[in-house]
């Protein structure tokens, strides 16, 4: 009776520790992932969003807009992108964002504002 027990008791244990290796993969993660296949994409992954570049904007000064965020590390082709990366700016970049306009952010290089589009889930 006490072997079966245990017995028992082993297995349970077998199968929960195999559910609990299970990852999940969240929707940014997949869209960055997806976005990454073409290698020279210019993202940018901030508040679980991914941005590509959509161009400059001439229309648009800094004090237009307000800083949110700081690029925390460039990327590399083989690495993921994580939250707070770039693929083509390097960490300590300030992302801005027109609060009007969702799903946009903007990086300067001197006075010109290049555009970055979130890209929609699906």
């Amino acid at each position: 009776m006490k072997k079966r027990a245990t017995l028992l008791l082993l297995s349970s244990l077998c199968l929960s520790a195999g559910c609990a290796t299970e990852t999940t993969t969240s929707t940014t993660d997949s869209i960055a992932a997806e976005a990454r296949q073409d290698t020279t994409a210019d993202l940018i992954r901030a508040d679980d969003r991914v941005y590509q570049l959509d161009g400059t904007d001439a229309t648009i000064k800094k004090d237009d807009v307000t800083s949110f965020s700081t690029v925390k590390k460039q990327v590399t082709a083989k690495q993921p992108l994580t939250d707070q990366a770039a693929t083509d700016w390097e960490a300590g970049t300030t992302l801005y964002r027109d609060e009007e306009a969702t799903g946009v952010v903007y990086v300067f290089k001197g006075t010109t504002a290049y555009r970055y589009t979130a890209i929609p889930e699906g």
